[in-house]
């Protein structure tokens, strides 16, 4: 589907949950059928943070597009914008497809709401896949759930939080060995132990934080996740063909958290890879992941 109608202009910030208008990828939201939507969004030719070197599309962009459609459809369902949303599961996965690099891509996400709960008349939770189109072409496919409650909740939920920031790692890998061109998309400090990094929070960095939250975001430990894989493989182009992500307890700031990569083999392309941010040998986060094959 491909309607430039959807593509003229940016929705709401608010109701994606950000304070950047460049940071806004939706551009519509269109309903079409009782549980069916199509999101418009723009990718950018170019992004300070996002971006795939070959052309085709970048997982952590297609997850944020994914991230910001939920919201906004929640919101749409009439979510005060006081609630906050904990989203337990995520999964992208990328068709090998190159895009024009141009112009920017714009991208239908068919969105198909799977479950819906209501509490007290009011949404709570729903999960919702996503199918990703530029041009009439699929390029990649998505999965999301998400749990709404009020403050009240939320702070019930969370319990008691340490205060202040976690020592920050001092010796960070080098931007080359991530992908990125800058130190400050860095979000790895040096390994430890084999296949072992400590995570970097910076909260000034304008991407993740475009607006103060109270715990690391999801998007940050995808992240993560993605840069130790290319750490452990030694290819720091290395993009995710696949990965289900379960966030199972909030990252909070206070918190020392390790990335660790098992179950990979450095001589096959299509390696399974499970990633796990973990604090004092708890897992926050659980990630299985397959890389792209190199073009």
């Amino acid at each position: 589907m491909r309607d430039e109608a959807l593509f003229e202009a940016s929705v709401n910030r608010e109701l994606v949950h950000k304070r950047s208008v460049s940071e806004v990828f939706l551009t519509d939201f269109v309903q079409s059928s009782s549980r069916s939507f199509v999101a418009g969004a723009q990718w950018p030719r170019w992004h300070v943070f996002y971006g795939s070197p070959d052309g085709s599309p970048d997982s952590a962009l297609m997850a944020e597009t994914l991230r910001q459609a939920v919201i906004f459809l929640s919101h749409l369902c009439g979510v005060p914008l006081t609630h906050k949303f904990l989203m337990p599961h995520m999964s992208i996965s990328v068709e090998p497809a190159v895009l024009d690099p141009l112009v920017p891509a714009q991208v239908a996400v068919e969105l198909d709401v799977k479950d819906m709960k209501l509490s007290r008349g009011q949404l709570s939770a729903l999960t919702v896949s996503a199918r990703f189109v530029v041009d009439g072409a699929p390029v990649g496919e998505g999965a999301a759930a998400a749990r709404i409650v009020n403050p009240a909740t939320y702070e019930r939920f969370r319990g008691p939080v340490p205060a202040g920031l976690a020592a920050a790692a001092e010796d960070l890998l080098e931007c080359a060995d991530v992908g990125h061109a800058t130190q400050r998309n860095v979000m790895l400090g040096r390994s430890r132990s084999p296949f072992l990094w400590p995570l970097r929070v910076d909260p000034t960095h304008p991407i993740f934080f475009d607006h103060p939250l109270d715990h690391v975001p999801g998007m940050l430990l995808i992240e993560a996740a993605r840069q130790a894989v290319r750490a452990a493989s030694s290819r720091p182009d290395a993009d995710f063909a696949l990965f289900e992500a379960e966030f199972i307890k909030l990252v909070e700031f206070s918190y020392p958290v390790d990335v660790a990569v098992t179950q990979f083999e450095s001589n096959s392309a299509d390696a399974v890879m499970r990633v796990r941010l973990l604090h004092k040998d708890e897992t926050l986060m659980s990630m299985l992941a397959r890389v792209k094959t190199p073009r």
